[in-house]
């Protein structure tokens, strides 16, 4: 290589160059310290190509700083300012061991994207809680590097102990009284078939001196009894003795366990909040030289999300305010009170499950219905110290009127709440994973001049009332993408297929059987032999995905307006009784139902990415090994970079197909248009037909007239009373509503095309869908909040009527 000749370009301190070329489209380099420190950056190879064949490696250095003054992502920007980056939102679904997947995805999308609201539940709130801090510490410049280092966070859980478990594995270390429930769940969880389940869950039962005294003695005297036999000659009675000793051992090793369970395994494991592990725990083992130790869930993730941030364990952790009030995308100085009501830089949101009152809460406004407290001591068993001590450091107001306990804080505001303590009340998987106890008042038990007592509120996993929220951050007509990260189980489908477009003849509700041309992947074939453990690839590539990558067979994602079939899952051909299928599969049902519906929505379906998972990943398999994460992060880098690049107008090439990539996100905007319009437009006519009929139905009764309820002359009692200075608002736009729905209606009348959704042609005409809106059609409903955040209570006032219009 020749020496580096002199030049004006001021050369950076340190630049690595790492060429990557996969079927001659994409090349990447990773710069530090060009001016501000840079991040890894994508440039398309047809942009540079032409330069680098005329430069040796030096003069390449010098060219490509001179030209963007330090290599940028698709002209990208300087990582502290962002500016350049596109904005996006992401949610991410839940599970535990499967959310491997994220990191890569995550660092994928922010090659490109700056992420303005994240959210997630279970596994997918722990992930929403790490991009938030990298965004954070990318905006500030505290670390502008941080998503480099979650796109290595997969591959770091994949770290063996010296005992052969991974890192991912002691994330979920046990309590001291709880480690024979892990030694006795893990196997069940873990591969393998049946039989090797099975013989592992009985040694690990006959290692306890418990099952293996009372089935030795029972196998003695099955021996003695068959010797004996034998001897007097009776081999017949002999063979059925020996058959019921072995039967007697099974229900002896059965008794024994049910004994064990009820009077000891389950009595610690209800005395441990209801947990294998609270998650804070952390293994005995170090790591090797240079790699950091092997810690629990919380712990792990409080480190994790300080680094990512910039900040050090000694640090503030990092919260929900300190996100709202990060720097903007544009640039700006960083708001020194963050303010709830305001527009909020990064935005974060997870969901819980409130099993005590069977309902969602949505974190960080978790105080609907009522005011939640929490033991202290409750904190230092689920969180690091240094997060406990914030927690009741930055404690919120104690209500006068509820018991005194000098034991008990209330929860800090939502600005104030650590997003660790967020991600670790929406991850408690059942059983595994301890349920959070908090409190609050129990009006019902108030005595008349008693203080109201605190009775314990208990949260589980987020994945139980709401484990895939897409309904977060939407709007009528989205500013910016919101990408969705979907998991397909191995039992499950997502069909990647080619059915008419929705605006063309021959396409309804119900699209399916229209189907013209079905690609043949992995994923839309439940429990199809390539998604088996035996078909995993010795390793997997850690370059970027490329088109004709067998990677692209476990990846979905709708085209365009194209209508995707409703997914199945396959229960009824899984080998076997199919007990636990169909089990499993009820239990799906119940608890998914309402996010499947919004899975084939308009507007919805195609941002979302589907992952397939392979029979040995995801849900509690804690113990797998390297390889199984780096196949994991492989699909999650290629999901990440689909999403990310066929919603990105300036990307000319689609990674998958390698053939030119038509962005989406015009046409997405305008199904949300159609959508939000033709909803607007039933919800209308819903409102004058119901107006008209509740006052001639109030009528006949003798009540009074929604009018003059309005106007203060009700002549029943009535709540939330319309105050004096609002009535001739509230009558008048009142008015203006009904008559905006009537003149709608006329026009329709008039002229059938006048009219957002056209009405479904009768059975037997030729279908047409000209004028429909897209199906399935959307309805808007009235739903309470989950939370009491004040931007969801509220909107902002648009601009006055001359303002903000565009020809």
């Amino acid at each position: 290589m020749q020496q580096q000749q002199k030049s004006n370009v001021r050369t950076p301190e340190k630049f690595t160059r790492h060429v990557t070329i996969s079927e001659g489209i994409w090349i990447s380099y990773s710069s530090h310290n060009c001016g501000e420190r840079a991040s890894h950056r994508l440039w398309k190879i047809n942009k540079v190509l032409a330069m680098i064949q005329s430069l040796n490696a030096s003069r390449e250095l010098e060219q490509i700083n001179s030209a963007k003054g330090c290599v940028m992502a698709q002209e990208g920007t300087d990582a502290k300012k962002s500016t350049g980056l596109l904005e996006c939102d992401i949610v991410m679904a839940g599970g535990v061991t499967s959310g491997i997947i994220y990191p890569g995805a995550v660092a994928m999308i922010a090659r490109r994207y700056s992420f303005r609201s994240i959210g997630g539940t279970s596994v997918g709130a722990i992930a929403a809680a790490v991009t938030a801090a990298a965004e954070y510490g990318r905006r500030t410049g505290g670390h502008s590097t941080a998503f480099d280092e979650v796109g290595r966070l997969s591959k770091s859980l994949g770290d063996v102990a010296g005992d052969g478990h991974s890192r991912l594995f002691h994330l979920f270390t046990p309590e001291e009284a709880t480690k024979p429930l892990l030694s006795l769940v893990t196997p069940i969880f873990g591969g393998g078939g049946a039989l090797k389940k099975a013989l592992t869950v009985i040694n690990v039962t006959l290692a306890a001196w418990q099952f293996a005294l009372p089935v030795a003695i029972v196998a003695l005297a099955g021996i003695y009894l068959v010797s004996f036999l034998l001897s007097e000659g009776h081999p017949v009675i002999a063979m059925i003795a020996i058959a019921a000793s072995f039967a007697l051992i099974a229900v002896t090793w059965l008794v024994a366990l049910i004994l064990i369970l009820r009077n000891r395994w389950l009595v610690s494991w209800r005395d441990n909040y209801y947990g294998i592990c609270t998650g804070s725990r952390s293994g005995t083992l170090e790591a090797e030289a240079g790699k950091l130790r092997f810690e629990g869930l919380t712990p792990w993730m409080h480190r994790t999300v300080q680094a990512a941030a910039g900040r050090g364990l000694d640090d503030s952790p990092l919260t929900f305010g300190d996100l709202w009030s990060a720097p903007l995308v544009q640039g700006g100085a960083s708001r020194q009170n963050p303010d709830p009501s305001a527009p909020r830089s990064i935005e974060l949101a997870m969901i819980a499950s409130d099993i005590s009152r069977n309902r969602t809460a949505q974190i960080p406004f978790l105080e609907t219905p009522s005011p939640l407290y929490v033991e202290k001591a409750v904190l230092h068993d689920f969180l690091p110290g240094s997060v406990a001590k914030w927690m009741v450091a930055h404690a919120g107001t104690y209500d006068r009127r509820i018991e005194q306990r000098d034991d008990v804080i209330r929860l800090p505001l939502p600005q104030d709440l650590p997003i660790v303590f967020g991600a670790r009340l929406s991850l408690s998987f059942p059983v595994l994973l301890a349920s959070m106890p908090l409190m609050t008042p129990d009006f019902a038990k108030a005595s008349k001049g008693e203080p109201v007592p605190l009775r314990r509120v208990w949260f589980c996993d987020g994945g139980l009332t709401s484990n895939f929220p897409i309904h977060f951050f939407d709007s009528p007509i989205p500013s910016r993408p919101t990408f969705c990260l979907n998991l397909i189980d191995f039992d499950a489908e997502a069909p990647n297929v080619h059915t008419p477009e929705t605006d063309t003849p021959e396409t309804d509700n119900e699209g399916q059987d229209k189907v013209a041309d079905e690609v043949s992947k992995p994923i839309a074939k439940p429990r199809a032999s390539e998604r088996t453990a035996a078909n995993r690839p010795d390793a997997a590539s850690a370059r970027d995905p490329g088109p004709g990558d067998k990677v692209w067979g476990f990846i979905s994602m709708s085209k365009g307006n194209r209508i995707t079939p409703i997914p199945f899952t396959a229960f009824d051909i899984a080998p076997g009784s199919g007990l636990m299928a169909f089990l499993k599969t009820l239990l799906n049902t119940a608890r998914f139902w309402s996010d499947n519906q919004m899975l084939i929505a308009p507007g919805v379906r195609e941002r979302i990415v589907n992952v397939a998972l392979r029979d040995d990943e995801g849900g509690l398999n804690l113990d797998m090994t390297s390889e199984m994460i780096a196949d994991l992060d492989l699909r999650g880098r290629a999901a990440g970079l689909l999403i990310a690049t066929r919603f990105d107008s300036s990307a000319t090439t689609d990674p998958e197909t390698g053939s030119h990539n038509q962005p989406i996100f015009a046409n997405h905007r305008w199904i949300r248009f159609r959508n939000f319009m033709a909803a607007f437009e039933d919800l209308s006519r819903r409102f004058a037909l119901s107006r008209r009929k509740s006052d001639a139905a109030a009528s006949a009764r003798k009540e009074t007239l929604l009018n003059r309820m309005i106007m203060g002359k009700a002549k029943e009692k009535i709540g939330y009373p319309a105050p004096a200075a609002a009535r001739p608002f509230y009558r008048q736009t009142t008015d203006d509503f009904e008559q905006l729905a009537l003149q709608m209606a006329k026009a329709t009348r008039e002229n059938p095309h006048a009219t957002f959704d056209a009405p479904r042609p009768p059975a037997g005409a030729p279908k047409t869908v000209a004028g429909m809106a897209p199906r399935p059609k959307m309805r808007l409903r009235l739903r309470p909040l989950a939370d009491n955040d004040p931007r969801d209570e509220t909107a902002e006032l648009p601009p006055g009527p001359s303002a903000g219009k565009f020809g």
